[in-house]
């Protein structure tokens, strides 16, 4: 994977993609907690996809880093998302691996594959109808397959944002699905929440956990010790403050995976 290369005529979404892209994985002087939040979360992802695995379906893979990443590694990739710019910035990224690039919406391709491991991550949020969602990408996994989904954490200190049960009808809020950002965020899951969509869906071995400690994100002024602290210190310190007992509330993220199986 390559380095992107600016392009004035762009569109003004995805020059927002490639600042982002910037910021994320390519120069870590220009937000350092943002480089060292963003790698954090590339090396959790790439943990839990089984060496077994052969093929991956990445949806709302937006500029396409770890649908990349994992195809140099060998897998055989789909990435999946809303917007043809976004892909097409992916595009311009790519140096080798087997990807296929799809625009659309996951639950209009008709995809006839299945996948080891599907991640559908920081999506779920802007969805009203989840359940929806995850029995629709439970019946693309092969026997045994992985889905692991991320988003915000409702129980999180910070959140001031109502839960997804306590929207109330999800019919008044279908205007708000699909927003292209994390600015659309409108509410939250708690992990009892999703452990409760996986089970409907038909999941196995549910895992629900939390992540990504101040330590990591830099919330509450903790970016300012990521120009001083190395990324090994923090990583250790916000895997101690994940052992303790209100580290769920300490933990911007949750993380949901459950198996297709009998």
């Amino acid at each position: 994977m390559k380095a992107p290369v600016f392009d004035s005529n762009w569109s003004d979404e995805v020059k927002r993609v490639y600042d982002h892209d910037m910021r994320e994985m390519w120069d870590k002087r220009i937000a350092s907690h943002i480089y060292n939040m963003y790698h954090a979360q590339l090396e959790m992802y790439q943990s839990l996809v089984p060496k077994e695995a052969k093929r991956v379906l990445d949806v709302g893979c937006a500029q396409g880093t770890l649908a990349l990443l994992l195809a140099e590694q060998g897998y055989s990739v789909m990435a999946v998302d809303l917007r043809q710019g976004f892909l097409d910035y992916a595009k311009t990224r790519w140096t080798h691996g087997d990807i296929v690039f799809k625009q659309g919406n996951v639950f209009d391709l008709g995809l006839k594959e299945k996948f080891d491991v599907i991640f559908a991550n920081q999506i779920i949020e802007h969805l009203v109808y989840p359940q929806e969602m995850v029995e629709k990408l439970s019946a693309l996994l092969n026997e045994n397959g992985l889905l692991v989904m991320t988003t915000p954490n409702g129980k999180y200190f910070k959140n001031s944002q109502p839960s997804y049960t306590e929207l109330g009808n999800p019919k008044d809020w279908e205007h708000m699905q699909f927003t292209a950002d994390g600015d659309g965020h409108f509410f939250a899951y708690t992990p009892e929440e999703l452990r409760d969509i996986f089970e409907k869906s038909g999941l196995k071995n549910i895992i629900v956990r939390s992540y990504e400690t101040p330590w990591i994100s830099g919330h509450i002024k903790f970016r300012y010790l990521h120009m001083v602290l190395p990324y090994c210190l923090l990583k250790w310190l916000d895997r101690f403050s994940k052992r303790l007992p209100f580290s769920r509330k300490f933990s911007h993220q949750l993380l949901v995976m459950g198996k297709r199986g009998n």
